[in-house]
């Protein structure tokens, strides 16, 4: 028999929709979309070894004819040769470019613009276009395809599978091309590509200004860290406490953002003496306006220029695959729309960096654009910049973490260890300080800061604690799981005598849309909190209930065991996450099994010696990852800036 590949989309990589008509619209269209590919199945099972590639929430596995194997989007992204993929998203994301000579509009105050949004743009090519090419051609590999099957043919990933199937000339055909409903789909989701930059030039333009204040303390060195999300503040806070400490002058400069949460970190950290400004503040509308009128023309020059040039479509050719004009709507929205949000920032950035003249410089990441430009404006001044990173590993993308910046920072070994073994940087340039995040929790006595949780949430007195630690959705957890991974604790709850139970929201969910949905799951009375600070919940708790999660790992590093809930036959791990659940260093029980994990946490509440022995075993695998602060971080944090001045003023630099 001939082997048929049959292929729908993939899954929305965004998270959930947040408008309730689009999340009810949406609803229809997957129990529309799973029908039409129920009945291609149906349709295509007696002609040959059938193999079906879609999103997970898209494949209704009970209906489809028996002996049909199913390659689930989220499953084989975790198969796929990440380091190649990273690798392929570099080159497509720099090697486009012409050279500064050709191009020296985009040299701006001594900083190459494409610099700035390297990380951000590339982001968008390997979720919108490398990964989706990764997972295809793994999966067109092991299938071996005689017949190439679209449901409609209008969502990336059928696209690129029709390439792979006209480099081996393989004969395609469409089992839905009247599904107008998946068209329809898959050219909304092409329109919105280019919003994301529209929206936010719009929100840098018409954002707020507040005045500067410049004047720093006599004799005080000035830090300035950057803050571009809620939760940097876990690791900025404490490292302007730690400066203080010192008698340094520590300030803030958030990127400009509507994030009322955001807002409401920098109120906090200015009523403790610390002077926080928006970025934009350093740039006034009228001469933000100004730079976009006169580049928006040149620009759109420039891009006319870049397609012209005849080394444009070789620049993105892999394995025999044409590849530039499924990328060139989003390179064309780097250069016509990014790089003008990028030139703003750029040109806020140089202008806060002459008029605060910093002694240094901290970033928690190299991702965003006010990040990315005042670490640049920094090294053209000679100004020190440190990264200090609060992430504990890898990540699944295998972006470089560290190509901005004079030094790294970082909480624990395991994360240095791997960015010397698989990006090459010296192990004298990263420094392992241990986890500022969570120092503030761990000073506190344990018996003290477990009332100050239970009355914080007005939790009742006597009853164990439990944090269920929420999962966002995304192209690798589907809301079906979600809903499932949330009923299997809702399930659990009355056979433990209905504990206090306290849920840890993702920073990436929307708060309301969670609300409305633990409700409709059975669950109105749950605590949902976004903004509690995670490692106080931790410290305090008798165990913590996740799906898989970073927070799993600080969650051991403070003592607190640790229930795992999954999908069962389905690996959350690859070679990216910690290995925890697969090493038995937490418990595991499957996702709609509410007496399972309900046995779990009693074992754990309820069994000392059970639960000691798991917090010990997690204890030491969380140590390889994270670990406390060993004092003195003011001033280690200042060492390390001065020996990078040292470094500078003798133009030693990386």
């Amino acid at each position: 028999m001939s082997r048929i590949l049959l292929v729908g989309q993939s899954t929305r990589g965004y998270g959930e929709f947040r408008r309730p008509w689009v999340r009810a619209l949406y609803r229809r269209y997957v129990a529309r979309y799973r029908r039409r590919l129920v009945e291609a199945a149906v349709r295509l099972a007696p002609a040959g070894e059938l193999t079906v590639l879609a999103a997970r929430e898209l494949v209704d596995e009970p209906r489809l004819p028996a002996g049909t194997h199913v390659c689930y989007y989220d499953e084989e992204s975790f198969k796929v040769d990440s380091a190649e993929l990273a690798r392929l998203t570099r080159r497509f994301t720099t090697d486009w470019w012409p050279a500064p000579a050709e191009a020296p509009e985009l040299l701006h105050r001594g900083v190459w613009l494409p610099d700035v949004i390297a990380v951000v743009r590339g982001i968008v090519l390997r979720s919108e276009v490398i990964e989706p090419l990764g997972i295809a051609e793994r999966v067109w590999q092991d299938a071996k395809p005689a017949r190439l099957v679209l449901l409609t043919g209008s969502s990336m990933l059928e696209r690129l599978c029709r390439l792979l199937a006209e480099r081996e000339r393989v004969p395609v055909e469409v089992a839905a091309p009247g599904f107008a409903a998946a068209h329809t789909y898959g050219w909304i989701a092409r329109a919105l590509q280019p919003r994301e930059e529209r929206l936010r030039l719009r929100e840098f333009l018409s954002f707020p200004r507040s005045a500067v204040r410049t004047g720093a303390a006599e004799g005080a060195r000035r830090i300035l860290f950057v803050t571009c999300r809620p939760r940097h503040h876990f690791v900025v806070d404490p490292l302007t406490a730690a400066v203080r400490a010192t008698g340094g002058e520590p300030r803030v400069i958030a990127t400009p953002a509507r994030d009322a949460e955001l807002a409401s970190r920098l109120e906090a950290l200015g009523k403790t003496g610390v002077a926080c400004d928006y970025l934009s503040d350093y740039l006034p509308r009228a001469d933000a306006l100004a730079l976009v009128r006169r580049y928006r023309p040149a620009l759109r020059d420039l891009w006319r220029r870049i397609e012209r040039r005849l080394e444009f479509a070789r620049t993105l050719e892999r394995n025999g695959l044409a590849l530039a004009e499924i990328v060139r709507p989003i390179l064309r929205d780097s250069v016509e729309r990014t790089l003008l949000v990028a030139l703003l920032f750029q040109e806020a950035a140089c202008r806060a960096l002459d008029a605060l003249a910093p002694a240094a410089v901290v970033v928690t990441s190299n991702r965003r654009y006010a990040e990315r430009a005042l670490v640049l404006a920094a090294k053209v001044r000679k100004i020190p910049c440190l990264l200090f990173s609060g992430t504990l590993v890898m990540g699944r993308d295998r972006a470089e973490l560290f190509d901005i910046g004079d030094r790294m920072v970082v909480i624990g070994e395991h994360l240095k260890e791997r960015l010397v073994a698989e990006q090459g940087v010296a192990a004298s340039l990263v420094s392992v300080v241990g986890d500022p995040r969570s120092n503030a929790a761990r000073l506190i006595p344990p018996t003290e800061l477990r009332r100050q949780v239970f009355a914080d949430f007005g939790l009742a007195p006597g009853k164990p604690l439990l944090v269920f630690l929420s999962k966002y959705v995304s192209l690798l957890f589907s809301s079906q799981e979600k809903e499932a991974y949330y009923r299997t604790m809702i399930g659990s709850l009355p056979a433990l005598g209905h504990p206090n139970v306290v849920v840890k929201v993702h920073p990436n969910e929307d708060l309301s849309l969670l609300g409305e949905q633990v409700r409709r799951w059975g669950w109105p009375e749950a605590i949902l909190t976004k903004e509690y600070d995670i490692h106080r919940l931790l410290a305090a708790a008798d165990a913590a209930v996740m799906v898989t999660s970073m927070a799993g790992l600080e969650a051991m590093a403070l003592d607190c065991p640790v229930v795992s809930v999954q999908a069962a036959g389905k690996d959350y791990e690859g070679e990216f996450m910690p290995p925890y659940v697969s090493e038995g260093v937490v418990e595991r029980v499957d996702m709609e099994d509410s007496a399972a994990l309900a046995a779990a946490l009693k074992r754990l509440t309820g069994d000392l010696d059970r639960r000691q022995a798991l917090v010990e075993r997690g204890r030491k695998f969380a140590a390889r990852y994270v670990h406390p602060v060993d004092g003195g971080l003011g001033e280690r944090l200042l060492s390390v800036v001065d020996e990078v001045r040292g470094e500078l003023a003798g133009d030693r630099t990386r």
